[in-house]
């Protein structure tokens, strides 16, 4: 009989891998509904069983230290990237809470790595189902199954992809000549792993405070994303503005980021650099930015199902640029901030113009 089908583990195997391609799915859920119940947003989740190939050769490399199948920790392995290197530790701590962990075959990497040693380790969890969801019937058949869980941050998860593409394993396997090169783009990673950080927290104090200061000093908060997204959300000006809009479309109002951040050019294109400038422009044209966005939606064929937060600002940017009667200006301002044909570009330049003379001769 061949060897290879002898194999007692990967008998097993063979009759356990359903089994084992069902944990790996309800892991995967199970992790992402985790994840979202404690508002962790991370970059990827991915989820795999090993293949029967690569299970032989983990066997024959150990020489006998496995004599079953549920000796063998790895067979589901799960990879968690977060986009943060602090989020690694928040992802960890939700790990020890839902999961039971194998404390002999769990390892935090990263304290294993030396000084002067190059590289990027993960966090590396083997777990099991604790008995809390193994009571439960979807669970059940899964009592003594472990799985593996892969924990690291986006850069780290770099370096390790372009480190086994390159395929070296160890530092003493590295030419000599190229280890301090390694080593220092090692150190620049984990640099920029706490830069990005620095950068996500400063932003989020800034986001924070930014409202107080509308409400106290306008007139010296600079437009951005993060200022006109606080200023659009407390608006009441903005707010009557967009329902009124609405009123005429008989769209949905949403909030949409990108929509915000397209805003601050524009903004900024038709000369408005402070939070006070907004609100300025949109008490001095109200009546001008409804009626545009009347003449607009009556002249559509077909209803819009959705606008975003803030869709008054756009009706104001159109109001400021038309109100200067340059053909070349308006294009410009179409051409700046859009992705289209020059045909279709030319139109809604037209448009704008048009609805604006309409508006300011009723």
């Amino acid at each position: 009989m061949d060897k290879d089908n002898a194999s007692p583990i990967l008998e097993e195997y063979d009759r356990e891998i359903g089994l084992y391609a069902d944990l790996k799915s309800k892991l995967e859920v199970l992790i992402q509904e985790l994840l979202k119940q404690h508002n962790i947003h991370v970059h990827s989740i991915t989820a795999r069983c090993k293949d029967r190939r690569s299970l032989q050769g983990k066997i024959a490399r150990t020489d006998g230290k496995y004599a079953s199948l549920n000796q063998i920790t790895d067979i589901v392995g799960l990879r968690i990237i977060s986009y943060y290197n602090d989020e690694v530790d928040a992802i960890a701590k939700l790990v020890e809470q839902e999961f039971e962990l194998d404390a002999q075959n769990s390892v935090d990497k990263r304290e294993l790595l030396d000084p002067d040693r190059f590289g990027y380790l993960s966090l590396h969890y083997v777990v099991k189902l604790p008995e809390k969801r193994l009571a439960l019937p979807e669970y059940a058949r899964f009592a003594g199954c472990k799985a593996e869980i892969q924990i690291r941050s986006i850069l780290q998860h770099t370096w390790a992809e372009i480190e086994h593409d390159l395929g070296y394993k160890t530092k003493q396997a590295i030419p000599k000549e190229i280890r301090r090169s390694f080593s220092r783009l090692a150190g620049l990673l984990e640099i920029a792993d706490l830069e990005f950080t620095k950068i996500r927290n400063s932003l989020q104090e800034y986001e924070n405070e930014v409202q107080e200061q509308i409400q106290d000093q306008p007139t010296t908060v600079l437009i951005d994303q993060a200022s006109l997204k606080s200023y659009i959300n407390a608006s009441p000006l903005v707010q009557e503005l967009d329902e009124q809009i609405i009123s005429y479309s008989g769209a949905l109002l949403h909030h949409n980021e990108h929509f915000i951040g397209a805003m601050v050019e524009k903004l900024h294109f038709c000369g408005l650099n402070t939070i006070s400038d907004i609100d300025e422009q949109l008490s001095q044209h109200k009546y001008l930015i409804v009626e545009i966005a009347k003449g607009v939606y009556k002249a559509q064929p077909r209803p819009v199902d959705m606008m975003s937060v803030g869709i008054a600002l756009l009706y104001l940017c159109n109001v400021l640029v038309a109100s200067t009667e340059s053909p070349e200006l308006v294009r410009r301002y179409v051409r700046g901030h859009t992705a289209m044909d020059p045909a279709l570009e030319e139109r809604l330049a037209r448009d704008i113009l048009l609805f604006y003379k309409q508006a300011v001769s009723l």
